[in-house]
């Protein structure tokens, strides 16, 4: 299967991508990622450290669906982490033509949400999913949902922003989001995590939470028994 780690202009995305890639492979699923941001951080953090859970090919490219999906293992989970989707519409869009799902990672601030639907320059992120549609076999976007990242404990702003993603806005003429339930803490320990080693306490249990709630939604595929 393919997972398209997307994001609008925000921090915390291919951290996201790389603990997620972590998580999953602690879990026992069998990963590859690919990384199709042209910052290619991605791909620099699994060369510069010993612990990062699999290989990472270099995929920034437009020609996504044609050149890089065939050559994919669908074996396994093929985790691809996209860049600023508002900046780069023509590499998300190829992304979008073949995943599977859609993980949006969103901060819960007024910048990050007015990016999903009507940012200041560039493509919304919502219309790169909703167009999405008429390239896919299935004539229907990609199941997505919106991972809340970087969310003070004590802070409002997690609950109030994932209550106007899942209603579309105070008009609710906006698109409506699936939320997880699953929150990825304000943290240093995480958001120092691209180019650090992946174990450590504090980068393990967002992301095991995350699998476990994406498996218990059928956004996974089963893992084989071994006895």
């Amino acid at each position: 299967m393919l997972i398209a780690s997307l994001k609008p202009r925000t921090m915390g995305g291919t951290t996201n991508t790389g603990l997620l890639a972590y998580a999953l492979a602690r879990a026992g699923h069998p990963v590859t990622c690919y990384d199709a941001d042209e910052s290619l951080q991605l791909a620099a953090w699994a060369r510069d450290v010993d612990d990062f859970p699999c290989k990472v090919y270099e995929a920034d490219t437009p020609a996504f669906a044609e050149t890089v999906y065939s050559t994919m293992d669908h074996s396994r989970i093929n985790l691809v982490d996209a860049g600023h989707a508002e900046n780069h519409p023509d590499i998300v869009d190829s992304v979008l033509e073949v995943a599977d799902l859609a993980i949006v990672t969103v901060s819960p601030t007024k910048p990050d949400y007015d990016r999903l639907t009507r940012p200041e320059r560039g493509t919304p992120l919502a219309k790169l999913i909703k167009r999405s549609a008429a390239l896919r076999d299935s004539g229907q976007p990609p199941t997505t949902v919106v991972l809340l990242n970087r969310c003070q404990a004590s802070s409002a702003s997690p609950a109030k922003y994932a209550e106007l993603l899942r209603s579309g806005g105070e008009t609710g003429a906006e698109p409506r989001w699936v939320v997880l339930t699953t929150r990825i803490p304000r943290r240093e320990g995480i958001a120092s995590a691209v180019g650090a080693l992946c174990d450590k306490p504090e980068r393990r249990a967002p992301y095991d939470t995350l699998v476990t709630e994406l498996a218990q939604m059928g956004h996974l595929p089963g893992l084989q028994s071994t006895s």
